[in-house]
């Protein structure tokens, strides 16, 4: 069997592409770790697993099987007619009458047994990718102050590569944190706050590799998040009293999963228009729909912006 070669985010995933790729389970495969990713910062890897996998080859027949196939059957020989070519007839075939038809049959049901055995080895191979695993067992939160303090220590340290001399306040209500980096620091934010996201994400990320919680983490810096918020409701009212006195839809600039979901949430307490989402991200936007023109039921009302768009927001 040929060698392949597949790659994955780690070397786990790129077996379980191998053995999806070449059918068979784990036992019935071999592989060769080609390259393995590479440790990047914040503990995030770098570059991809390239494994190489086979088919294990089987152990050929032995000589003196092979030399009893190839045996011609006694007063047989190539004789034309007669009972030597009904002989070879009946070795080729597998045996005449009631026995060739019982060893038929046999090879038969060999050969749906060994389907049946792969289909059962196929289903018992679960988790990603297909290969059977034990339950994980379920990690308890660990305790808020942990949590916090992980947090604090983290963007100190980020801030401070930064070259910003500034403090971080931490405000926990219920499961949620938010982390607020004081003072205005345009470098922290970036364009369209791009640099902040890609800041509370990393947070995230250690936080929850350090202290694994349920805790739902965000990052604001100099009280941008919440004008921003206060920016887009007030954007929000004037659309929809646009879409209201014209008896149109009004298409909003694209925006991310947080900022529709402030939009749909401000739109929601208002009379006469409704909101739905179109597109897709990163060109997802939201149209502000008068209520006489929409439907009375929308497909394109997305049950996304008010789950996933909820999880990115928290």
């Amino acid at each position: 069997m040929e060698w392949i070669e597949t790659t994955g985010k780690s070397i786990e995933e790129a077996k379980d592409l191998a053995l999806d790729n070449l059918g068979v389970d784990e036992g019935e495969a071999e592989f060769e770790v080609v390259e393995e990713p590479r440790q990047g910062l914040f503990g995030r890897t770098r570059g991809a697993a390239r494994v190489r996998a086979r088919v294990v080859p089987k152990t050929p027949r032995a000589k003196d099987d092979r030399r009893d196939r190839k045996r011609k059957p006694k007063g047989g020989g190539r004789s034309k007619g007669g009972s030597g070519q009904r002989s070879e007839g009946a070795a080729a075939g597998g045996g005449s009458g009631a026995d060739g038809h019982r060893a038929q049959s046999g090879d038969k049901q060999s050969g749906a047994g060994k389907d049946n055995n792969r289909n059962d080895s196929n289903n018992n191979r679960g988790g990603r990718g297909g290969r059977p695993r034990a339950d994980r067992p379920k990690v308890e939160d660990s305790p808020m102050e942990d949590v916090q303090a992980c947090v604090e220590e983290f963007l100190t340290g980020l801030t401070s590569a930064f070259g910003i001399d500034t403090t971080v306040e931490i405000e926990i209500e219920n499961e949620y944190m938010t982390a607020h980096i004081q003072g205005k620091h345009g470098l922290l934010l970036g364009p369209k706050a791009r640099t902040l996201d890609a800041i509370q994400e990393l947070t995230r990320v250690t936080a929850q590799r350090a202290t694994p919680s349920s805790t739902r983490i965000k990052v604001d810096v100099g009280g941008y998040r919440e004008a921003r918020k206060t920016a887009l409701a007030g954007f929000a009212l004037k659309a929809a009293d646009r879409a209201k006195d014209e008896q149109v839809e009004v298409v909003l600039e694209p925006m991310n999963s947080a900022d529709r979901k402030v939009v749909h949430d401000t739109l929601n307490e208002v009379d006469g228009v409704g909101t739905r989402s179109a597109g897709n991200d990163p060109n997802r936007r939201v149209v502000v729909v008068p209520e006489v023109t929409a439907p009375a039921s929308d497909p394109e009302v997305e049950s996304d912006d008010d789950v996933a768009e909820t999880v990115a927001d928290d």
